[in-house]
């Protein structure tokens, strides 16, 4: 048993892993990582492969917690060429590791041209070959972070909560249908890049977008295309990164 960890700006993901599927065993905010010492149960544990994308600080306190419970980590660091992925970021150890472990899981899920999307405290879509090449990707705000830089950057815009209409008519649906709008222009013009990248003169629903994060569901219902929702991208791809190393299954 090995624990994978999906340490992210907003939240910190695990489980407990052997070699079967993978599914989230808890949660928490990412601030409260010391607090892990009382939540996790580390009996039987003496391995973790872990993503971590949330700074210097959380990453010293949960590499404590680990070392202070005997567990040999393995911190996870992209490279140009491995676990079936070449990738082409520049340079390549610059590319985030839950991003790096999200295009592993989607590339031995669907071995197929697709578009993978995250949507956390800020989304990501990147392009992902059939023979695992990432192309690259684009990253902008994420939806909380778009609002908030309304609501904080302007005079006249308010924190409201708003919903989603064709033709927004009041301030609240505005903005909301803005953000989801503006995540769904990215995505496309990713999934336009790669369509002129195989020769055709138009997006079809031909190539499907991995869909994963927290905040999905602000792009779900505007997708017209394939889409692929993975809860745990991320950890799907911790769990193939350690069949590679030879720690299970």
């Amino acid at each position: 048993m090995i624990l994978l960890v999906d340490v992210g700006n907003t939240r910190i993901k695990w489980t407990q892993w052997s070699g079967g599927d993978v599914s989230r065993l808890g949660d928490c905010p990412t601030p409260n990582v010391a607090g892990l010492r009382q939540v996790w149960n580390l009996s039987g544990i003496n391995f973790a492969l872990v993503s971590c994308v949330a700074g210097d600080a959380v990453r010293r306190s949960l590499a404590e917690l680990l070392v202070d419970a005997g567990i040999s980590v393995h911190w996870v660091q992209p490279e140009y060429s491995g676990h079936r992925l070449i990738n082409h970021y520049q340079p390549p150890g610059s590319l985030g590791a839950d991003r790096y472990a999200a295009l592993i899981g989607a590339s031995r899920r669907l071995q197929r041209d697709c578009v993978v999307v995250s949507v956390g405290t800020a989304m990501t879509s990147d392009i992902l070959t059939g023979d695992g090449q990432f192309l690259g990707g684009c990253i902008v705000p994420g939806p909380d972070l778009m609002r908030r830089s309304l609501f904080s950057g302007t005079a006249g815009i308010r924190a409201s909560t708003g919903r989603w209409q064709d033709i927004p008519r009041d301030t609240g649906a505005a903005v909301d249908s803005g953000v989801a709008l503006a995540l769904l222009g990215v995505v496309e013009g990713m999934r336009r890049s790669l369509a002129e990248m195989r020769g055709r003169q138009s997006v079809e629903p031909l190539d499907a977008v991995v869909l994963t994060g927290g905040a999905r569901s602000w792009l779900m219902p505007l997708m017209r295309c394939e889409v692929i929702e993975v809860d745990e991208l991320v950890l799907e791809g911790l769990a193939w990164i350690a069949r590679d190393l030879g720690f299970a299954g």
